[in-house]
Formats: structure tokens, C-alpha cells, sequence
């Protein structure tokens, strides 16, 4: 047990945190904007593992700056077509969101074959690119405090440090101006802003793109940093996980943050305690953050029913 308290508090476990937490992050902030749109995208899954194979295909041939566009590219993408299927042909958009899901799965598989030679595994044979790392070793001189700065500040990667200026960015677009307000209010009332002559469907359809994007990002982080290349299934549930604490954290950005913050902690953990508890299975372990997640969602459905109460809602 003492062994696992020095690990949570030490400067390695923080950067572990961060690197867990990035990919969640961003894709927890796409998810929140296509919720506030009144569009739910479940497809958040989907749209990451296609954005991990696209970076890391992009990153063999190109710099890793355009690999990096290209996850999210492709993200976006994703978003556009699931808009086109949802808010065009009328069709329903959790189903669109699975159908994505399942064709992300199966197409990656696929797509993974074409590119290695065969293998449908991992992209071993594929020399990807990583996304660098941002290096803080300056701040090693600032007396006293500076070696341990460095320790913790420097060797994030340059999506995390994006990821933290993506928090900020979206509650200033969110509540600072009036698109923002247009698509708060085509989520919670759509006829109101239909009737000011405000595009709903126009502005669904970009949350979603946006959405797409930033789950794109995010498995582009997945791919090009946590793990440098390309498994199957590599998101392992993340897009959930995101869905989950979008809901989590109140629907508001500083909260998908915190939520996403708790996930990656939980994730780490499930990371370095096979190392220190060797008598505990290791699928255990990596169920911690399911379990959390289902906690969560419990927790937030009590929470939401109390409050509806107090309203006097039955």
C-alpha cells in the first residue's frame, strides 16, 4: 500500500494522468458540444479509432503536424456524414451513431490490412510519426521550485497543452458569445431560435462536425503519443468513457474537464498498480475505469432526479 501511495503522488504519475486524460479531453469537449447542440453523438468511439489509423497512416508519408490535421480531418468528416444522415434523410441519430461505430470497428481492420500487407493487428510494420513532446527544461533554473516544475510541466505533449487551451476556448465560445448562446439554445429549445430565423439543423450539423474533430484529435493524441502507432480496438471504450463525462461534468466545460481529469486518473492507476500488486488479475485492474464510469452515471442520474424533485417535476 505504501508503494502505491508514492507512486499516486509523484511527479511520473501526474504526466501519467495528463497523457490518460488528453485523449478523454478532447473527446469529452466534442462530445459536449454536439450535446448542448441537441445532438448526441455516440458515435464519439468510432470517430477516435478512425482518427487514431488516419493520423498514423498520414504520419508514415508526411510530418506529424499533418497527420495530426489528418485525424482530425477525418473526425470531422465523420461528423459531416452522420449530420447528412440525421438531419437530411431523416434517419435517427443514435442509430447513425452506432452504424459509425461498427463501421469504424470492421473499416480499420480493413483499412489496417491494405496498408501493412495483411497484418489486421497493429501497424508494426508502418515507421509512424509522434506528435513531440513540449521540453521545459528551462524552468529547471528558477530557484528552489524550478527542478520541481520541470518534473511535472515539461514532457506533456503538444495536443495536451492544446487540449488544456481547448477548455478555456470553448467556455468562451460557449458563454462569451453569441453563437455560443445560438447553440445552447437550439439544444434546449429549438423552436425559440427556428423562429428568430436561426438555422437549427446548420448549426447541428457544425457541432457535429466540430464534434467529429475533436474526438479525431483525440485519437490522434491516442496514436501519435500515448502509444506510438496503431492497434485494433485501441480507443478501448473512450468514446464512452467521454460520453459519460460529458454528462458527469453538468454539461459545462470546466466540469468535462474535472470528469475527464477523474477518468484519467483512474485509467493511470489501472496503468501502474499491475506493476505493484502482481497477485491481483490484470483484467481487474483495467476494469477500474468502467466501473467508474457506470459509478458515474449512476451518481449523475440520482443527482438529476433529486434536483427535478426539488423543482417539483414527478
Amino acid at each position: 500500500m505504501m508503494e502505491l501511495l508514492i507512486t499516486v503522488f509523484s511527479a511520473t504519475f501526474f504526466v501519467t494522468i495528463i497523457r490518460t486524460t488528453t485523449p478523454l479531453l478532447l473527446a469529452t469537449l466534442g462530445g459536449l458540444i454536439a450535446d448542448l447542440g441537441g445532438a448526441l453523438n455516440v458515435a464519439l468511439e468510432g470517430m477516435m479509432l478512425i482518427g487514431c489509423l488516419t493520423a498514423v497512416i498520414v504520419s508514415v508519408y508526411a510530418p506529424w503536424y499533418v497527420a495530426v490535421a489528418a485525424g482530425l480531418g477525418a473526425g470531422a468528416l465523420l461528423g459531416l456524414i452522420m449530420a447528412f444522415f440525421a438531419f437530411r434523410l431523416k434517419a435517427d441519430i443514435i442509430l447513425v451513431g452506432f452504424a459509425i461505430n461498427i463501421l469504424a470497428a470492421g473499416g480499420t481492420v480493413f483499412a489496417l490490412a491494405i496498408a501493412t500487407g495483411g497484418d489486421k493487428g497493429t501497424s508494426i510494420n508502418l515507421q509512424s510519426k509522434a506528435v513531440p513532446a513540449v521540453d521545459l527544461s528551462f524552468l529547471s533554473a528558477i530557484p528552489g521550485i524550478g527542478p520541481v516544475l520541470k518534473s511535472f510541466l515539461s514532457g506533456h505533449s503538444v495536443l495536451s497543452w492544446l487540449a488544456a487551451f481547448l477548455v478555456f476556448a470553448v467556455w468562451y465560445f460557449l458563454y462569451r458569445t453569441p453563437w455560443g448562446l445560438w447553440l445552447r439554445g437550439v439544444g434546449e429549445y429549438p423552436a425559440a431560435p427556428e423562429a428568430a430565423g436561426i438555422p437549427v439543423n446548420k448549426i447541428r450539423t457544425l457541432s457535429l462536425v466540430v464534434s467529429g474533430a475533436l474526438a479525431g484529435l483525440g485519437g490522434a493524441q491516442l496514436a501519435m503519443f500515448n502509444y506510438v502507432g496503431f492497434t485494433r480496438d485501441m480507443t478501448a471504450g473512450r468514446g464512452f468513457i467521454a460520453l459519460g463525462a460529458v454528462l458527469l461534468g453538468a454539461r459545462h466545460p470546466v466540469g468535462a474537464l474535472l470528469a475527464a481529469l477523474l477518468f484519467g486518473a483512474f485509467e493511470a492507476l489501472a496503468v501502474v498498480m499491475p506493476g505493484l500488486f502482481n497477485d491481483i488479475p490484470a483484467e481487474l485492474i483495467r476494469m477500474i475505469p468502467f466501473v467508474v464510469t457506470i459509478a458515474a452515471l449512476v451518481l449523475f442520474s440520482i443527482r438529476a432526479q433529486r434536483a427535478l424533485a426539488l423543482r417539483g417535476v414527478k
